[in-house]
């Protein structure tokens, strides 16, 4: 060891040793700094938070870098707290996907690696933004002043006038009545309102009802299911007085008849997971829509609790797995509450109004080739064309097109293997899948608007099966319902005689089916390197069911078919 004296000698006394030391000093200063600077360059960077106001329950992407390909030991705070595993929907070097938990409060947020962390963005909790009082009840309360037609036909565009409808229709609605058949001395249902029977539905945002919504003045388009009665607007603050509204139904009208309530259990099981590094995996359980026919809908029980409870209609189950193999057997369950109506239609072909006044969103949306519906394919445009031949009424068209695949298909009763329904028209034979998706093509080849649906079939056994049917679209009269696999004689027992099923199936529905998807619900990845799993012919029309993120090997799921639990 040397001294500090043998050191002081030797540095002055030996140009060599004095070289030396200044060639360590510098090659220590060079380590330091490049320590530091390769610490700098991992430290990660948060450049937006979207959005940077939000409420629990909320999807927040944090964009930035330098946050690591994994989450492995990273974190997110908010306000102080970390996230837990649960909320982590996606993580990528510059971008981390997060559902904002219970206890989400204003503060500073930071993204975490295993060695450095982040300097801190700002977020606002919404439900902690200071508001200004709320004027009294009585003035904040929406009010209709005047309605531009007050005898519409369905499709319409009416204009609202008023005060108090707020800026925007994300909290909001216009409701109208619907025409329900009540059996003697049934008892109201708990989303009936003020009597046995009497139900009213929203505008339909899927179907583009809604064009324009400010504090004084609503455009909407009345919706499919409306009947004559009453309307009124509804907002966070209350409800309007309702005003009186004539529906004109000469080209057609829809009457909701037989309401059964199911509780419905929706379920799948994951295992064998194996993962090369810690990955997410996703499950995406479709859920029941709300339709005219359909409209309660309410998820009461689940297990686990999701990550997402309603994402782009579906329920996220998430699981985080940890690098290597895990057998054990983990489901995700849901019950669900759904009530459903028969619905029977009335049509006036002469009356049927052109398309040219319909809302222009909605007739392009349901018009249009689709991934699943190859209505712009030769075959089928030359077919259809051939079936309808000079006729122009799209009423009559669509019975055309109907009686035609009746007569000249032969429907297997069980499903075949998942092929394109263009197969339908070479081989003369296909499944209830094939019949309503070729249907829906054969429509959209002719000008009408049309919908494949998808959900499931209850027999009067209780038992389920996948099932595939149909809507189209008439303007002045709304969604016609057709079912052509079992109007081609589909085996399957109801709960009440129904006549000829050929006729009974093309205008009417029984409240036997349970609605998941109207067209297809395409899903989007929750990041660009993940795994998709599809179910061509599950209960949904669906973009894909599962995600897993890149490092997941492999592992085992098992979908149960949908059981009902409950009818009343």
């Amino acid at each position: 060891m040397i001294s500090s004296g043998q050191f002081s000698y030797s540095f002055r006394k030996s140009p060599l040793f004095r070289t030396l030391c200044v060639a360590a000093l510098i090659a220590l200063v060079s380590c330091i700094i490049f320590i530091i600077t390769m610490r700098m360059r991992r430290k990660p960077v948060i450049e937006s938070l979207d959005p940077p106001i939000g409420s629990p329950g909320d999807l927040v992407i944090i964009r930035g870098k330098h946050f690591g390909n994994m989450r492995g030991g990273g974190y997110v705070e908010f306000a102080g707290s970390k996230l837990t595993a649960s909320s982590y929907i996606a993580w990528t070097d510059k971008e981390i996907r997060v559902i904002l938990p219970a206890n989400v409060s204003d503060g500073l947020v930071f993204v975490g690696t295993e060695i450095n962390r982040s300097e801190p963005s700002f977020f606002t909790n919404e439900r902690e933004i200071p508001v200004a009082a709320r004027p009294k009840t009585q003035t904040s309360l929406p009010f209709i002043a005047s309605i531009s037609n007050a005898s519409p036909a369905v499709g319409s565009l009416i204009v609202i006038s008023g005060r108090n409808f707020g800026n925007t229709h994300d909290d909001a609605d216009v409701f109208f009545a619907t025409e329900r058949e009540i059996p003697p001395s049934r008892s109201m249902l708990s989303y009936e309102s003020g009597a046995p029977g009497t139900v009213y539905i929203p505008a339909n945002k899927i179907d583009f009802d809604y064009e324009f919504w400010n504090d004084t003045e609503i455009r909407v388009r009345v919706p499919d299911g409306a009947a004559s009665g009453s309307i009124y607007v509804e907002t966070p603050a209350g409800k309007s007085d309702p005003q009186k509204i004539t529906i004109d139904s000469r080209a057609g009208n829809k009457i909701y008849g037989t309401q059964r309530t199911y509780i419905m259990q929706l379920a799948a099981d994951i295992n064998n997971i194996e993962t090369k590094q810690p990955a997410t995996i996703r499950f995406y359980f479709p859920r029941p829509i709300v339709t005219a026919a359909q409209p309660f809908v309410e998820l009461n029980e689940r297990e686990p609790e999701p990550a997402i409870a309603d994402y782009q209609n579906t329920i996220v189950h998430q699981i985080q797995a940890s690098k290597g193999s895990s057998p054990a057997k983990q489901r995700f369950s849901q019950n669900f509450v759904v009530s459903v109506y028969e619905v029977k239609s009335a049509v006036q072909p002469k009356y049927v109004k052109p398309y040219s006044d319909m809302n222009k969103a909605l007739y392009a949306a349901s018009t249009r080739a689709d991934k699943f519906i190859p209505s712009d394919d030769r075959t089928v445009t030359n077919l259809a064309s051939s079936i309808v031949g000079k006729e122009t009424n799209p009423y009559s068209k669509a019975k055309l097109i109907y009686t035609y695949m009746l007569d000249n298909y032969r429907l297997h009763d069980t499903a075949s293997k998942p092929e394109s329904p263009l197969n339908l028209i070479k081989t003369k034979r296909g499944d209830a899948y094939c019949f309503a998706l070729l249907y829906t093509a054969l429509l959209r080849a002719a000008g009408i608007p049309a919908l494949t649906d998808c959900g499931i079939l209850v027999d009067r056994n209780i038992r389920t099966r996948n099932h595939w049917w149909c809507e189209f679209y008439l303007y002045g009269v709304g969604w016609i319902p057709v079912d052509p696999a079992l109007g081609a004689g589909l085996s399957y027992e109801g709960w009440s005689e129904t006549g000829d099923v050929k006729n009974y199936y093309f205008g009417n529905l029984d409240s036997q089916h349970i609605t998941f998807t109207r067209g297809i619900n395409d899903l989007k990845p929750a990041a660009g390197n993940t795994k998709t799993v599809q179910h061509p012919r599950g209960y949904a029309l669906q973009s894909f069911w599962e995600e897993s993120s890149e490092g997941t090997v492999r592992y085992s799921s098992f979908w149960a078919e949908p059981v009902i639990i409950g009818v009343y």
